[in-house]
């Protein structure tokens, strides 16, 4: 008998959140209930990074750990970066208008480029200081503190993770799985970090700004990363294969279809919007083979999540059927 895999826990609590936050949260054809996903990961994400923000740059300063004090800044990009993901999701959930008649799906990647410019300049930043400690060390005291805010830290940005990569899955938001990216990374950084510290009280005294600069390349490989998948996501990326069978299997499903050819995925984000060529008989009439292409772009539409689908009709003759 087959069973059904259990719920991980991460999944229960997102799905406790949407409950008690977002009526109909089942709905995420439904803009607004879509972009209240984004809210609440953004909302959790701001909390939590304000909150590792004090305590590592206080603790930092403290110590005179350039590693911490870098990952504290780091933590402050983050807070910078889930507001933006809750401003990208507020632009893109508006209606289309005359000037955007696909509607503003695309700025969710627009918003990911902006997080991506953040920690480029963040790394940057992060890496002058910790080369110039690198050449001149200064000391750092290693206390229990420290430990126990990288301990925290690593808990909690893993946990974030996990919970952005749940949300964006559920509503195929490329936004906040580059997010969820971005937290795990952060949450290898603090390990990173956590080892430099722990070099440091062994007396090698370079550790910390060695774990400095490997945090800027974790910071500089997290916005290539993000920053790769949503240009290729704005230049119009090909659309999977996947895709395209389902496109074809629903077109052929529909009675009267004798083939299927030229299909094109316009992907507006919480949009899609379908084009692909349909064959039906010859001595079919035009009102006929209307109804037909009718009923496939009802079928698409009732199929595929967003996606609206354009359909145009051809005699079989004209084609080799496939």
């Amino acid at each position: 008998m087959e069973t059904r895999r259990a719920a991980s826990p991460i999944s229960k609590f997102n799905t406790f959140l949407l409950k008690r936050f977002v009526p109909n949260y089942g709905d995420i054809k439904d803009s607004d209930v879509r972009a209240t996903y984004g809210y609440l990961e953004g909302i959790l994400g701001v909390t939590i990074e304000v909150v590792l923000f004090a305590a590592k740059l206080i603790v930092g300063y403290l110590i005179g750990s350039i590693a911490l004090i870098a990952e504290a800044f780091h933590s402050l990009s983050d807070v910078l970066a889930s507001s933006i993901v809750i401003i990208g999701f507020r632009v893109s959930k508006q209606p289309p208008d005359p000037e955007h008649p696909y509607g503003y799906g695309r700025f969710e990647a627009i918003a990911t480029l902006v997080i991506a410019v953040i920690l480029v300049v963040v790394s940057y930043e992060i890496g002058h200081e910790s080369l110039e400690r690198l050449i001149s060390p200064t000391p750092v005291v290693v206390n229990i503190f420290a430990i126990l805010v990288l301990l925290l830290t690593i808990t909690l940005k893993e946990f974030l993770a996990r919970v952005a990569i749940d949300l964006g899955r559920r509503i195929e938001a490329g936004i906040l799985v580059a997010d969820s990216a971005n937290q795990r990374v952060d949450s290898l950084a603090a390990i990173v970090v956590l080892i430099g510290l722990g070099g440091v009280a062994l007396g090698f005294r370079r550790l910390d700004a060695i774990a400095g600069l490997a945090v800027v390349g974790f910071i500089l490989y997290t916005a290539y990363e993000i920053a790769r998948d949503a240009s290729s996501f704005l230049l119009g990326r090909a659309p999977s294969s996947d895709l395209i069978d389902l496109i074809r299997y629903i077109a052929r499903s529909i009675s009267g279809v004798k083939g299927v050819h030229a299909i094109y995925v316009h992907d507006y984000g919480a949009r899609k919007v379908i084009t692909l060529h349909i064959l039906v008989n010859k001595d079919l009439s035009v009102e006929e083979g209307h109804a037909i292409a009718n009923e496939v772009e009802r079928k698409i539409s009732q199929t595929i999540t967003g996606a609206t689908a354009e359909v145009h009709v051809g005699p079989a003759y004209e084609f080799k059927q496939r």
